[in-house]
């Protein structure tokens, strides 16, 4: 038995079936690297919601779209832009997956640090700004902002300046 999952597109809730999942979203990334505007992948997405409405039952009872439906999905939407998408042959082996997980759980594993290479003082900023995939420009300036409205954010990096390890001694481990 296939494992049903929720996806949220236009600001709705479909139930779809794990390969058809997987298939929207491979669709869905490919349209994200090749259009130019965040307005077009927006009327995609709407279109996608508008065509997924149309097989659903009318009378709003939930029915599970399958790797069929969005398979016709894509190709509806292929012909009406011109788009050259080409789902990959063999969809997502479940050996593929699981071996995608490990590699994020030994990538993670490290965990949150101090950065040595980036740092002004002490590399707090750039260690939360690596674990948010954000500029560490903009965790310094959120931390000097509140450190003039609300004192506590001094002693709070002091604080994570001690606890987190810093790089130097997860390489070291």
């Amino acid at each position: 038995m296939e494992q049903i999952k929720t996806i949220i597109l236009n600001k709705k809730e479909y139930k779809i079936t794990e390969n058809a999942y997987f298939l929207i979203q491979d669709y869905l990334n490919y349209i994200e690297k090749t259009e130019r505007t965040q307005e077009t992948v927006l009327e995609i997405e709407i279109q996608i919601s508008i065509i997924l409405d149309m097989e659903l039952d009318p009378k709003g009872k939930s029915k599970i779209i399958e790797k069929k439906d969005i398979e016709e999905l894509i190709s509806v939407l292929k012909e009406n832009r011109n788009i050259k998408y080409t789902p990959p042959r063999r969809l997502y082996a479940k050996n593929r997956i699981q071996k995608k997980f490990k590699n994020k759980r030994i990538k993670n594993k490290t965990g949150f640090k101090r950065k040595q290479s980036n740092n002004i003082l002490g590399g707090v900023c750039a260690g939360i700004g690596e674990w948010l995939n954000i500029d560490p420009i903009f965790i310094r300036i959120l931390f000097i902002v509140a450190a003039f409205f609300k004192g506590f954010t001094i002693p709070v990096y002091i604080i994570l300046w001690v606890v987190i390890p810093s790089e130097k001694q997860i390489l070291r481990v």
